[in-house]
This record gives structure tokens, C-alpha cells and sequence, in this order.
């Protein structure tokens, strides 16, 4: 009976530490914001911050379990805000950024959920002790979604590398009107020539090459999204080729790069993404 005692008290104490793992932010228009966070062992002079923003299944808690082992590893400090879909309902407020309505109107910069990304980190970097202001960015599916357009729309964002892995469709470089191309898009030739002098890497997974709709906003717009390609991998080499023109109409030095990781497992993120993603801010961050 006391072996039994103790063991549930070890199991108490495990799911406090866990619960700790949390902080609740705010920013100007948004409130309550829920981060999950994994921390190495030991925050040193060395510790990297990298923000990882989830999928469309606004899952923050399984998205940090994700990055445990490699953020222990490769001394990161990952957080991952949670923004739910009752908060930030559909792709217009949470993908997109909310900086348009669904009818295209321009909406105030204190309403736009990209604003709230830069005060976040330097109120963790203060808060953790963290000492290098060189952080980074990452976003896998919906969460990419979110970073592409982030660095399209806020290229004055002070992230050291920005990661976007296994788009769905893009903000391209086209004539199109905005969210699928620039038309409208208030982006700038000024704004593209900053985001493309940013240090941005696109991961496409070779195996996700699905060709079917995998959401009601995909399947409405389907037509359109696949005039940018026929799956995931068609669409990000397409977009990386058309962003590569783009920068030499602007006259822009050019530091995006494109990897193609060999998945096996369609659009999975965990074992296929996360680790060539932990590499690169492990190295790219120092």
C-alpha cells in the first residue's frame, strides 16, 4: 500500500512539472493566449528561441511535445502559442494572420494576429533569462500557412530564420488577387524586397503528395488552389521558382532556400519534419 502511495504521488508531482510547461500571454487586442513551452536542461548563452506555430487542429500541447527531444538536444527553448478555433475561427483568422476580413477588408495592424508574435518573444526572452536575441520561426500545414504570409506581411519582423514546412496552397507571386496572390494583398514591392532579404527556408516533404481536398475551405476553393499545383510538393516548388523571378524584378538579393526532405509518411510532421527543421535553427541561430 505504501509503494502504491508513493508511485501516485510520483505521478501527481509528474503532472504538475507538465502543467507548468504553460504560460498565458497577452497582447494589445488579444487576451488569454495559451503557450506551451519546452525548455533544454539548462538555459545557457548558447539557448535559441524558436516559436512553433500548430496546424489546423490548433493542437499547441502535442506540437511542443513534438520538438522534446530535439529542443533537449540542440540546447532550443521551443514555445508554441495555442490559438484556438473558437477565438480564431478558420483560415481568414488564424492562417491568413486576420488581416483581411472574409470580404477583403483591410483590418487595423493591433487586430492582426501576426502582430502579437514579435511582443511574445522578447516578453519570453525577458521572462526565461534567455540572453541571444537570435530566435526563429517555425509552422508546419496551417502553422505554415501562418509563417509564409507572416514573412511576406511583417518582413520587418526581427526573427534570424523563418521555417515553413508542407504548405497547403500560397500566397503566390502572382497577379492574383489576395489570399492566392498579390493583387490587393497591400504587399508592396518595398515589403517583398525586405522579406526576400530575410532568411527564410521552405521544407517540402516528398511523399505529401496527396491530390485531394482535406478541408471544406480547400474543397470551395480547390480550382484555384490547384492552378498553383496538382499536391503540397507541386505547389511549393512551384511558389519557391515564381519567388525566385519575383526577386529579380525587384532587384533583390535573394536568401530564401527550398529543401526537399525524403518523407515516406504523406504530410506528417513529427518524425519527418521537426528534426531537419531543429537542424537548421541549431545551426542558423548561433
Amino acid at each position: 500500500m505504501k509503494k502504491i502511495s508513493i508511485l501516485l504521488v510520483i505521478l501527481v508531482c509528474t503532472l504538475e512539472v507538465k502543467s507548468e510547461n504553460t504560460f498565458i500571454f497577452s497582447h494589445n487586442s488579444f487576451s488569454g493566449i495559451p503557450v506551451f513551452y519546452v525548455a533544454p536542461e539548462k538555459i545557457t548563452k548558447d539557448t535559441r528561441l524558436v516559436v512553433v506555430m500548430h496546424g489546423r487542429k490548433r493542437n499547441g500541447k502535442q506540437y511542443r511535445d513534438q520538438w522534446i527531444q530535439k529542443a533537449k538536444e540542440l540546447n532550443l527553448f521551443v514555445l508554441v502559442p495555442q490559438f484556438s478555433e473558437t477565438s480564431f475561427p478558420g483560415v481568414y483568422r488564424f492562417n491568413y494572420g486576420n488581416v483581411f476580413t472574409e470580404d477583403n477588408q483591410l483590418l487595423p495592424s493591433d487586430k492582426h494576429l501576426f502582430s502579437i508574435i514579435d511582443p511574445l518573444v522578447k516578453f519570453s526572452l525577458k521572462k526565461f533569462k534567455i540572453r541571444s536575441n537570435h530566435w526563429g520561426i517555425y509552422g508546419h500545414g496551417a502553422g505554415a500557412h501562418f509563417v509564409h504570409r507572416y514573412l511576406l506581411h511583417y518582413p520587418e519582423a526581427t526573427h534570424t530564420l523563418a521555417i515553413a514546412a508542407n504548405l497547403g496552397w500560397y500566397l503566390s507571386m502572382t497577379d492574383q488577387e489576395w489570399p492566392f496572390g498579390l493583387t490587393n494583398s497591400n504587399i508592396d514591392d518595398e515589403k517583398l524586397k525586405k522579406a526576400f532579404s530575410k532568411y527564410f527556408l521552405l521544407m517540402l516533404g516528398r511523399s505529401d503528395t496527396s491530390t485531394k481536398p482535406n478541408s471544406e475551405y480547400v474543397k470551395k476553393h480547390w480550382d484555384t488552389i490547384n492552378l498553383q499545383g496538382e499536391h503540397r510538393l507541386a505547389r511549393g516548388r512551384n511558389f519557391f521558382e515564381s519567388a525566385v523571378v519575383k526577386s529579380k524584378d525587384v532587384n533583390q538579393f535573394f536568401k530564401w532556400g527550398m529543401v526537399e526532405v525524403p518523407t515516406k509518411k504523406g504530410h506528417g510532421n513529427t518524425e519527418q519534419m521537426v528534426p531537419y527543421a531543429a537542424e537548421m535553427f541549431y545551426a542558423r541561430l548561433k
